[in-house]
């Protein structure tokens, strides 16, 4: 076997070894995927919402919001109208009779909720997202968590709110993954996202740590980095439903993620005294260089596969020029089979296990034939644009004057 097979079958085992380590994750903890501590009492919570031009959704967050099923003297919210060309800031003032509306100028998300933050009472801050929102019993299913007094941060299972176009029937299949991803990496405290949509917060550190940094492209990944490299624990709930607004299209999806990515990078470099000392905990010891394995194997498998399709096309080139037609040799044997392919259809084999898996933890019906689309290109499409997100983002950066 040559260098490039013994790479492959290098990447591979790393992959399985990743994918057995998350499905033990998982079976040892059963009893605790899907059931969350009860709620001792209803503790108050402020909601922070920032809208930037979401006069399509805002209202139906600030709607659901409302009808959460929670003591209604219990919550309040802030909506904050970051400075908004379009209707934003109309459709808020509808509800101006139940919520706080903080109407600025435009200075970003991060910025926005640190200053409604100045105004919060409250003992916990949720942060929502205007293009997202929560199923009713969301909040009562977080709030549990946070009567230890080592959490400080509780994460939802995030699900888009369609699937039509063909990016979004990919993202559906994502997000299922990532409330499975998600709760193994709160069971192996290497949880570092508070994502935008549904968190939930202690406000006392919010407040003592200075709110949001809004100098990162991803706040809520930073506070995720921030509160592990704080030794404080962030737990998730696979019952805390928020539906989110998906990017609709390949480009703005393209856009959003390379923006997260390069927020990844940006918050490694930021806490990079984490990594590889036990002061940094599970996360830096083990995740963030897994992590950047995983994204040099994904890279790798783009770029040579890239790779082998031009030779392909120039073999395919050269012999019609020699013989006047394109050869169509579609012959098949046993030997072609190679070690690395055996890996390959194993690990496959395992990736659908594992899918199956999210849709029982999301409680998502399997429902094959009206999901076909989504399961084929999440398997087929997915793993390609996913590493053509990380080769754009690390060229972005290199481009860019922004310090990683």
């Amino acid at each position: 076997m040559g260098f490039t097979t013994n790479l492959y079958l290098t990447f591979f085992a790393v992959m399985i070894f990743s994918t057995v380590l998350w499905l033990m994750v998982y079976y040892m903890n059963l009893d605790k995927i899907s059931k969350d501590p009860e709620v001792k009492d209803y503790k108050d919570v402020t909601f922070l919402v920032p809208a930037y031009n979401e006069e399509g959704i805002v209202g139906k967050t600030i709607e659901r919001l409302l009808e959460l099923d929670y003591p209604e003297n219990s919550f309040s919210i802030i909506a904050i109208n970051d400075g908004s060309e379009d209707g934003t800031l109309d459709e808020l003032k509808k509800f101006e009779d139940d919520i706080q509306i903080i109407d600025k100028e435009n200075t970003g998300k991060a910025d926005s909720m640190n200053v409604a933050l100045e105004s919060v009472d409250t003992e916990f801050v949720a942060s929502m997202d205007a293009d997202s929102y929560p199923t009713k019993h969301y909040l009562k299913s977080v709030m549990g968590y946070l009567d230890d007094e080592e959490v400080y941060g509780v994460t939802p299972a995030l699900k888009v709110c369609r699937d039509d176009t063909l990016a979004e029937k990919i993202q559906w299949a994502e997000y299922i993954y990532q409330i499975f991803l998600r709760k193994v990496f709160a069971l192996f405290n290497v949880q570092y996202v508070m994502p935008g949509p549904g968190s939930v917060y202690k406000t006392k550190f919010l407040k003592e740590t200075g709110g949001w940094d809004d100098s990162t492209l991803t706040e809520d990944m930073e506070m995720g980095f921030r509160m592990m490299s704080k030794k404080h624990k962030i737990e998730n709930s696979t019952n805390a439903e928020v539906m989110t607004d998906p990017p609709s299209n390949f480009r703005d999806l393209f856009n959003q993620r390379t923006r997260w990515y390069r927020g990844y990078v940006q918050n490694c470099v930021k806490y990079k005294s984490m990594i590889g000392r036990p002061s940094g905990g599970t996360l830096g010891v083990f995740l963030m260089p897994l992590n950047a394995v995983w994204i040099a194997m994904l890279m790798f498998f783009l770029l040579h596969t890239a790779y082998n399709l031009a030779g392909i096309a120039q073999g395919w080139v050269n012999t019609y020029l020699l013989l006047g037609y394109f050869p169509l040799d579609l012959s098949f044997s046993l030997q072609q089979i190679e070690f690395f392919h055996i890996f390959l259809v194993f690990f496959f084999s395992m990736g659908v296990g594992t899918v199956f898996l999210s849709l029982y933890t999301a409680s998502e019906p399997v429902n094959i034939t009206e999901k076909k689309i989504n399961y084929l290109s999440f398997f087929i499409i997915y793993p390609y644009l996913f590493a053509m997100f990380w080769v754009a983002a690390f060229l972005d950066m290199v481009r860019s004057d922004r310090k990683w």
